[in-house]
């Protein structure tokens, strides 16, 4: 997806601004005249962006927290379910805060956008460092099938259960983090000023170095001898890797290669699917087209894979092909998913077997995620074992080896 920024006339003749994710510019010019607006100029917006996650962190930061995006999508949602409409409900949620702090001034945004008539999900994209394009995504859905109240309750449960497992896995994880920083820094320490000693010594008694002391004397002596360079290298890595995931191609294998690992790749599934589920459920109930309706819902997964999974789904759906023969070789899909949608499918109840599948993909979700949490404190406690086991023998072994040369 690339990201354009246009100008565009509404049905009344007012000019309007804002920014559009599309494959091309044409199709940001017919998304644009789907929602009734006619396009002036379109173009590609050239700006060096950082990673999804970096830019979700940096906003943390200074900007809107987890817990107030939580609130924002509960609290607006309860209030569209009142009958109010989008503007007022916006400023209700305004008045509420101050017009100072950071979640003050992202309502005060959106209320004046949706106060020019901007579409919410249209109001959003111009926050794209608070709120995510799967975020986005189900707005647009929600803003389409009519159930806006219930898009925006369904993704404020889908975040308070991502905001609970990431705390509880933070939370198992900060004692083993902290030893592992703790025995990396010794490791490093002696490794630097230490083991050239006894290297020294070793070498003035012509005694072999050990394996695991001759590779941290490699890094020690590649330390001193470019201090600068090795600094550059460690911050390049990462960067070079946020580069490389910006190429689609790789992003795709990047993606598809992230949804077949053995235990993360189901979890992620899961809660995909959970989402893509959930959402379809709401536009088959507000009469929108099967087809459509996973158009729709290709945009409320990150994931390339499954995107190009779904528009797929879509393309032979138009076809002419049923959804239980579409599905019957989807390899993301888990089987008992499959086999529920069959059945809706055959009995005409396709709509209300989806929130029970979706309602399936959440406890396998939930199930796995409480068994990854469990276990990530005792694998990282190993992991910091056996930093200290190579430490040790990269120190103790070259003593042995001195004392057995001098004797």
């Amino acid at each position: 997806m690339t990201i354009f920024s246009y100008t565009a006339c509404t049905a009344e003749g007012r000019k309007i601004h804002g920014i559009i994710e599309a494959e091309s510019a044409p199709a940001a010019a017919r998304m644009l005249m789907e929602r009734g607006e006619t396009a002036v100029r379109i173009e590609e917006r050239r700006t060096l962006r950082l990673p999804q996650h970096t830019q979700q962190w940096l906003s943390r930061r200074g900007g809107v927290t987890d817990e107030e995006r939580i609130a924002f999508f509960q609290e607006l949602s309860a209030l569209l379910a009142v009958g109010l409409p989008l503007h007022r409900a916006l400023e209700r949620l305004r008045d509420g805060v101050g017009e100072t702090s950071s979640s003050g001034r992202l309502l005060h945004a959106l209320h004046h956008a949706a106060m020019q008539g901007m579409p919410l999900s249209q109001a959003m994209e111009t926050k794209r460092q608070i709120f995510s394009p799967v975020l986005i995504g189900m707005v647009r859905a929600g803003e389409e099938s009519g159930s806006l109240d219930v898009v925006l309750g369904a993704a404020a449960s889908f975040l308070t259960e991502e905001y609970r497992m990431r705390e509880a896995l933070w939370s198992a994880l900060l004692y083993p983090l902290f030893l592992l920083a703790a025995v990396v820094l010794s490791i490093v320490l002696m490794t630097v000023f230490i083991l050239p000693i006894f290297a020294a010594l070793l070498a003035d008694l012509h005694a072999d170095l050990p394996l695991p002391t001759q590779l941290l004397l490699t890094v020690s002596a590649q330390i001193a001898d470019a201090p600068v360079a090795t600094v550059c290298l460690l911050f390049a890595v990462p960067l070079g890797i946020g580069l490389l995931l910006r190429i689609p191609t790789a992003r795709f294998l990047c993606d598809r290669c992230i949804l077949r690992l053995p235990v993360v790749g189901v979890f992620i599934r899961c809660r995909a699917w959970q989402m893509i589920l959930c959402v379809l459920a709401v536009l088959l109930r507000s009469g929108i087209r099967l087809d459509r309706a996973i158009a729709l819902a290709c945009t409320v997964t990150g994931n390339r894979a499954l995107r190009r999974q779904l528009s797929s789904i879509e393309q032979r759906l138009t076809e002419g092909r049923s959804l239980t023969q579409i599905m019957a070789d989807d390899p993301y899909l888990p089987s008992l998913v499959r086999g529920m949608l069959a059945a809706g499918e055959e009995a005409g109840e396709l709509e209300r077997i989806l929130p029970q599948a979706a309602e399936y993909c959440a406890r396998r979700a939930e199930t796995i995620g409480q068994r990854v949490t469990a276990l990530a404190e005792p694998m990282m406690i190993v992991v910091v074992a056996g930093l200290i086991f190579f430490a040790v023998l990269s120190f103790l072994l070259p003593i042995f080896d001195a004392m057995d040369a001098m004797m």
